[in-house]
């Protein structure tokens, strides 16, 4: 994995895309909780972001809602597809971000 820190969350999705609009009040209401306002948080709507395909695909995104949470470098450390919950998306978030303060805790233990 990844030892860099979760920067963003982006959700891919489209407007005709019945989960996309059944998730996007859940998306919203993580990416204003207190805990997370150190990240960003993103919306692309794929449909109108045809130029960006190539990036699409070398992300793998072959259903929608997708969810992916980027490191400081834009590089993908988490991809979720589908409309998950309010607590599924919680504890992706904190176990990323757990996992890569462990990873911090390792590397200045070895250093």
């Amino acid at each position: 994995m990844n030892t860099n820190k979760v920067k963003k969350v982006v959700k891919y999705s489209a407007d005709w895309c019945i989960p996309c609009r059944n998730y996007a009040p859940t998306f919203k209401k993580v990416s204003e909780m207190d805990e997370f306002k150190n990240l960003e948080f993103e919306v692309i709507d794929i449909e109108r972001r045809k130029d960006m395909s190539p990036i699409f695909e070398k992300l793998g995104i072959r259903s929608i809602p997708t969810t992916i949470l980027f490191d400081e470098n834009n590089e993908p450390i988490y991809k979720v597809m589908g409309n998950i919950p309010l607590k599924d998306l919680i504890d992706l978030i904190n176990t990323a971000l757990q996992d890569m303060g462990e990873e911090e805790e390792k590397e200045e233990e070895e250093g």
